[in-house]
């Protein structure tokens, strides 16, 4: 065996490596920007989401104030109808 053939298997192996690491790079690569892509659509879905609960809440909010100021109301009239009662 010469220095010659250790040097070509060498650089061969050397080549296959490289070439093998960068493969191995470019599907890590590849994957993080699927990544990447699903957490901005989960983003944006979690945003909305966020968004809907607030108007939900905002909404259950003045529905209790609406319902807060009819049950005052009522008792107003209540006591209304009570004085021409007593009348």
């Amino acid at each position: 065996m010469n220095p010659m053939d250790f040097e070509f298997g060498f650089k061969t192996l050397w080549g296959v490596a490289a070439a093998a690491f960068w493969y191995w790079v470019n599907n890590i690569a590849g994957r993080l920007k699927k990544s990447d892509e699903r957490y901005e659509e989960l983003q944006s879905r979690l945003h909305k989401v966020q968004l809907d609960y607030a108007t939900k809440q905002e909404a259950r909010a003045d529905n209790e104030g609406v319902m807060r100021t009819l049950h005052r109301l009522e008792e107003k009239i209540d006591k209304l109808a009570e004085r021409k009662a007593d009348k």
